[in-house]
């Protein structure tokens, strides 16, 4: 079984949702938030980072673990399980700029479009509504404490309920 690992971002801004139109795959013409496969080396929260300004233009950083997906896919030597992590990320900078190869579109969207949109991939709908109802302190955070362990790590991250 191969294992694949992706991450992406949800950024909001003026209650708009930041997507991308994917030119390839299963997903070709559609909308959908960006992010894509962590790399060899990479933390989760790195390939979102990477994966959000190369597809979009616009550098942001992490804030929270906002969903998880898991999902088990025939291929034709044998099976994939995928993850894939979702933050709720914030802009920092950059102006917005497809890549043009991947991408062909970004841009914010509304909220109440992104919902209705059967051109909007149904994860995307699924994560903005979780969005748009959990309390602003619902999800996970990542941990600042100083956190021990008896394994050599070469990055650790821990995300934990909020106080």
């Amino acid at each position: 079984m191969r294992i694949a690992v992706s991450a992406g971002g949800l950024i909001v801004r003026d209650n708009k949702v930041l997507l991308v139109k994917v030119t390839y795959g299963a997903n070709k013409g559609l909308r959908m938030l960006p992010g894509g496969f962590v790399e060899e080396g990479e933390s989760f929260e790195e390939a979102a980072v990477r994966e959000v300004k190369e597809e979009t233009g616009i550098h942001a950083v992490p804030k929270r673990l906002i969903g998880v997906r898991t999902g088990l896919k025939e291929q034709p030597n044998g099976s994939e399980h995928g993850i894939y992590f979702i933050f709720e990320m914030e802009a920092i900078s950059g102006d917005l700029a497809a890549d043009g190869a991947e991408i062909s579109e970004v841009k914010y969207v509304p909220i109440a479009d992104v919902l209705a949109d059967p051109q909007i991939v149904g994860l995307t709908q699924e994560i903005v509504r979780s969005y748009q109802h959990a309390n602003a302190s619902s999800g996970l955070t990542r941990s600042t404490a100083d956190i021990q362990t008896n394994n050599h790590y070469l990055k650790y991250n821990v995300y934990s309920l909020s106080e």
